[in-house]
């Protein structure tokens, strides 16, 4: 045998050994991503919610006086409940006397001065025009006058209903000016709870559906006091981007509840007016894609998948799905961010 075959006889050996040595295909590639598997359930519309609300005053005032002046007298002291009508503040009345007096002597002066210049009118002395001028001088004065008067009682402060005097906002003897807040009123009338609200609430649940309204406080433990509904905020908070709703506590609360205070607010409703999200997954199963579009990943047995969603309310660290995804099937619910494409996983309760 020569040289050529005996070297192509020894290179196809070679190769032949290396072939068997070598492992399949197969076996080369990566070993599935082991991971959390659930299979989706359908999710029964909620009927029960609860919030945590805040005890709010039927409506709160910051007085102020319409005039400026020296602050005198302060009669009245935080926390103290007021009454209709009664003094809680005064401005140094000197001033505002000195300036009636001043202009009801300048209108007496002006009406004397009418009276005198319609005689030497009559009498043919006088013109009309000087007249005129007197009577209009006069008006003058009389409007005077009672801006005089009016500015007396202006720097008066009288509680404009029966209310709680929460916050002074300036010491005595301050100058201060017309406008400027003196003291914070709270009208205690009627006490009322303040709570957030959805965005998906108020689109699937009204006020005919509601059943009960309740609220409860800590220091009242076994108490709960039924809450009337007042009105809704429709204008959306900047940051938490959800409404308000206000209630209404009833007026024998057996303890000196105050605006401030935090209260747990139970509702329950008869039914949403749409069926809502179809099924509530973990919201950890939540990931997005390169849009910023909600996204879950479906597991088909071997591989996964991206799959857009369309997302409801979140409770209970769950998250409703209204669109893309059925009861049955089956999604990771951990380790998303690691996930691609058509990658091959499985489950981690599989033995072996």
């Amino acid at each position: 045998m020569n040289a050529l075959p005996r070297a192509f006889l020894m290179t196809a050996l070679a190769a032949t050994i290396l072939a068997a040595c070598s492992p399949p295909e197969d076996s080369m590639a990566p070993a599935p991503r082991r991971v959390m598997i659930e299979t989706v359930s359908s999710a029964a519309p909620q009927s029960e919610f609860e919030f945590v609300g805040r005890v709010e005053a039927r409506q709160t005032v910051d007085m102020a006086f319409q005039v400026g002046g020296q602050l005198t007298s302060l009669p009245v002291t935080e926390g103290q409940p007021v009454s209709e009508g009664e003094l809680i503040a005064q401005l140094d009345l000197e001033d505002f006397r000195r300036a009636e007096r001043e202009a009801s002597v300048q209108l007496q002066q002006a009406r004397n001065d009418v009276e005198r210049q319609r005689t030497l009118n009559e009498r043919g002395i006088a013109s009309q025009a000087a007249l005129d001028n007197a009577e209009t001088a006069y008006q003058l004065r009389v409007v005077a006058l009672e801006t005089a008067r009016r500015n007396l009682d202006y720097a008066t402060l009288s509680a404009p209903f029966d209310g709680l005097l929460s916050r002074q906002l300036v010491e005595s003897f301050t100058v201060v000016s017309p406008g400027q807040p003196i003291l914070r009123l709270y009208d205690v009338s009627e006490l009322r709870v303040s709570v957030p609200v959805t965005e998906t609430m108020i689109a699937t649940l009204g006020a005919d559906d509601v059943i009960s309204v309740e609220a409860s406080f800590p220091f009242l433990p076994g108490q709960v006091f039924e809450l009337e509904q007042r009105e809704l905020i429709t204008e959306p908070d900047a940051a938490s981007q959800t409404y308000r709703a206000v209630l209404a506590l009833p007026n024998n609360l057996p303890a000196n509840i105050l605006p401030g205070m935090t209260a747990t607010v139970r509702a329950e409703f008869e039914r949403p007016r749409v069926e809502g999200a179809n099924v509530r997954i973990p919201v950890q199963a939540i990931s997005y894609a390169a849009d910023g579009h909600p996204s879950v990943w479906v597991f088909d047995g071997t591989s996964v998948s991206r799959r857009l969603v369309e997302t409801g309310d979140v409770r209970d660290e769950t998250v409703g799905v209204t669109e893309g995804l059925e009861p049955g099937e089956r999604i990771v619910t951990a380790g998303v961010s690691a996930l691609v494409e058509g990658m091959r996983v499985r489950p981690l309760e599989e033995d072996g």
